[in-house]
């Protein structure tokens, strides 16, 4: 069985080349350089040390690039680590918010601008719609995820948020609870998602803060802008809304499966031959597993496309979740939330009935679940841990 290809494997292969022949941006360049070298001699090696026997084990150095698919799967376990003792009691609601194609190429031209607009107007949507009484009166929270790619690697630019269902009240003395099909209605989330946004894409536009080039050079002027504009307000705007997660390790699985993602893993390289990549895909529209290949500089422009601006933060926290008060409106909702469990039962008590089974709180299951994962990987003693110890002067090989 061959092994495994690696992104990183790949562009050591290939990059230099695609380098040469295309104009490519100094990030760019850089990018594909830093990800060739990810775990090889090129960027040395580091001791790590077992807690339990003492044994040493070399191993190259990681690029730490957060779009290699290797070392975010790293990161992904530090930040779970960091973010699972935050989720609440409560059930969380998936929403995806996804742009038009048609403003893709646009978002690709002016990526910063373009996705501050998009978690924006998602993020101001929700906490809206929440402090309206007439949806549910509450003061609640959103961790929004951007993504930009679809299972194909092209653009498909989208926000991915988990919302608790429910919030504060306006003295964050009681939590309100949301109805199981969330507070307002996904049409009404929609409309004024695209209101949002669009208003504020025009204010950007006005400000001469989005640039137009090439393809889309038309859409630059007042007449070609307004057209696109018409055509985006008439256009119906993807939003969707799943179920609410009851459980501590539904809300792992969909974290694990969005956070610190890049547009391909090594696993779903295939084969590379003959100039062509063969990689695994699903299409969404058909829900079915597939294989696509694609030629090798196509490869690596599609990935190039997802690059994000340096020091774009592509993870955000909005309202009770923002991080000033974060750690201080997560522990009163738990007071809160427990404290009506507490009443629920004692009324359920007084009208003869039995009180509500109970469960181990969300953030306990979630606590023994980092624990399971960091488990003894010592291939020696198999009893402890290997923890850093030092860089390594020479590289091994």
């Amino acid at each position: 069985m061959s092994a495994q290809i690696t992104l990183g494997s790949f562009f050591e292969k290939y990059a230099p080349g695609y380098i040469h022949s295309h104009k490519l941006t100094g990030q760019e360049k850089g990018i594909l350089s830093l990800l060739s070298m990810c775990r090889s001699n090129g960027l040395g090696a580091h001791k790590q040390r077992c807690t339990h026997c003492g044994y040493d084990q070399i191993n190259y150095n990681s690029c730490r690039n957060r779009h290699c698919p290797t070392c975010q799967q790293a990161d992904k376990q530090k930040w779970l680590e960091k973010r699972m003792e935050e989720l609440l009691p409560t059930g969380y609601f998936h929403i995806v918010f996804t742009i038009p194609h048609q403003l893709n190429r646009i978002s690709l031209q002016n990526r910063k601008v373009m996705y501050d607009i998009l978690f924006k107007a998602a993020s101001q949507t929700i906490l809206e719609l929440a402090a309206d009484p007439k949806h549910l009166g509450a003061e609640t929270g959103l961790l929004a995820m951007l993504h930009t790619w679809g299972q194909s690697m092209i653009e498909h630019i989208h926000l991915h948020c988990i919302v608790p269902a429910g919030g504060f009240t306006s003295d964050h003395a009681h939590w309100v609870h949301c109805r199981e099909d969330f507070f307002a209605h996904v049409k009404v989330v929609s409309s004024l998602f695209k209101g949002k946004f669009l208003d504020m894409m025009k204010k950007a536009y006005a400000q001469g803060q989005l640039q137009f080039k090439q393809s889309i050079a038309g859409m630059g002027s007042k007449k070609g802008f307004q057209a696109l504009l018409d055509h985006m307000y008439n256009k119906k705007w993807v939003v969707n809304i799943q179920p609410p997660f009851g459980r501590a390790d539904k809300v792992l699985e969909y974290l694990s499966r969005y956070v610190n993602r890049v547009a391909i893993t090594d696993r779903r390289i295939l084969r590379v031959r003959d100039g062509k990549v063969l990689f695994s895909w699903k299409n969404n529209r058909s829900k079915r597993y597939g294989k696509m290949e694609l030629p090798i500089d196509e490869f690596i422009h599609r990935f190039l496309l997802h690059l994000l601006p340096d020091g774009f933060q592509r993870i955000r926290y909005y309202g009770l979740f923002a991080n000033r008060y974060r750690k201080k409106n997560i522990r009163k909702a738990r007071e809160c939330i427990q404290a009506e469990e507490a009443l629920r039962d004692e009324q359920r008590r007084e009208d003869g009935q039995r009180p509500w089974e109970k469960q181990d709180p969300v953030w306990e299951e979630i606590l023994q679940k980092i624990l399971t994962w960091k488990k003894p990987n010592c291939p020696v003693c198999k009893q402890g841990r290997l923890v850093f110890a030092g860089l390594v002067k020479e590289s091994p090989g």
